[in-house]
């Protein structure tokens, strides 16, 4: 049946005895069938401000008899006078003038809201959203350099789980198994994780180390993310060693001191936390377990079409390459002393 159709069934008397426990009255029912449209409060406005239907239809663009039905219906849905005569022109009843001042901020913020709207994409057009988990410090050099290049891109730098919400993520696996073999979205390098020791007669000689010969010594660690400690773990107990965590920080130079200090030793990544010579600090290959962590940078781009995301992809991709194969077959040990 069509929508008369059911307005005239309900408008029926019989509909309405048939439902005596119904708690609510007849005009209230039609109410929330009939709610208040926007274009009756577009009309209504209109006439509030010309004080005159023809003036109002005409600057609506419309017939004055659906003006004056507009308002006439919407006087019925609330079950007040909106306007009352005054000679050939009309003005606001009390009802209406308050009606005008609630509704007059409501329709002019409404207005605004697409032009708001196309805004607020503008600008999320200009800002890239970063999830790290891994090689933090490569990460914001790269940001740095990209930002003096395009000044006007804006970065937001997180390291949350929630990854719906994120342009490009920097994570770390142990081993990272593609979904497909030729990805363009996806980024990795493999990196291998050293151990850094003290500067110590114990540990000087030979550029490896096992690390059962270490099972006895603290372990000072940079606590990247959880993923890192649980790949920590995973080498220790692969080596049947146990982890004794005696000093975790984010702060790499913190970590660093601590070992140069003989506070333990401690995995250490072999690129992604930067250049990291010292004369007081030795780096081993860890000979068994074999040590090392894929680093994948994933581009997630929630918007599907933001250029400057696809275009930073790509340049943090050769970034961390750059820094990779720059530190691939370099001796990280210094020269033996005495």
């Amino acid at each position: 049946p069509s929508r008369h159709t059911i307005n005239r069934k309900y408008q029926m008397p019989a509909f309405w005895e048939k439902m005596p426990s119904m708690p609510f009255h007849k005009s209230r029912f039609c109410h929330i069938l009939r709610p208040m449209e926007l274009f009756q409060l577009r009309y209504f406005l209109e006439v509030a401000k010309q004080q005159h239907v023809r003036r109002s239809a005409e600057a609506l663009h419309v017939s004055q008899p659906a003006v004056t039905k507009a308002i006439h219906r919407l006087e019925s849905e609330i079950g007040v006078p909106l306007f009352v005569a005054k000679g050939r022109s009309i003005r606001l009843s009390p009802y209406g003038k308050f009606l005008y001042d609630e509704l007059l901020p409501l329709c002019g913020s409404l207005d605004t809201l697409p032009d708001r709207i196309r805004s607020l994409r503008s600008q999320e057009r200009v800002c890239i959203r970063l999830n790290v988990f891994a090689a933090y410090s490569i990460v914001m050099d790269a940001v740095l350099e990209f930002q003096r290049i395009n000044p006007d891109i804006r970065f937001q730098v997180t390291r949350n789980e929630e990854l719906e919400l994120t342009d490009i993520a920097v994570l770390t696996l142990h081993r990272y198994t593609p979904k497909k073999r030729k990805d363009k979205n996806i980024f990795t390098c493999t990196e291998e994780i050293l151990l850094a020791v003290p500067d110590t007669p114990r540990f000087r000689g030979g550029d490896s180390i096992r690390l059962d010969e270490v099972a006895d010594m603290n372990f000072v660690l940079v606590s990247e993310p959880i993923y890192f400690r649980t790949l920590c773990d995973g080498f220790c107990k692969a080596a049947g060693v146990h982890l004794n965590a005696a000093f975790e920080s984010d702060n790499p130079d913190a970590v660093r001191f601590m070992i140069c200090n003989q506070a333990g030793v401690g995995f250490w990544p072999e690129f992604s936390l930067g250049d990291t010579f010292t004369d007081r600090l030795l780096f081993k290959h860890i000979e068994k377990p074999e040590c090392t962590r894929d680093i994948v940078v994933e581009r997630r781009d929630t918007h599907g079409d933001n250029i400057h995301v696809q275009v930073f992809f790509n340049y943090l991709s050769r970034y961390i390459d750059f820094y990779h194969k720059r530190h691939c077959g370099i001796r990280w040990l210094p020269q033996s002393r005495g």
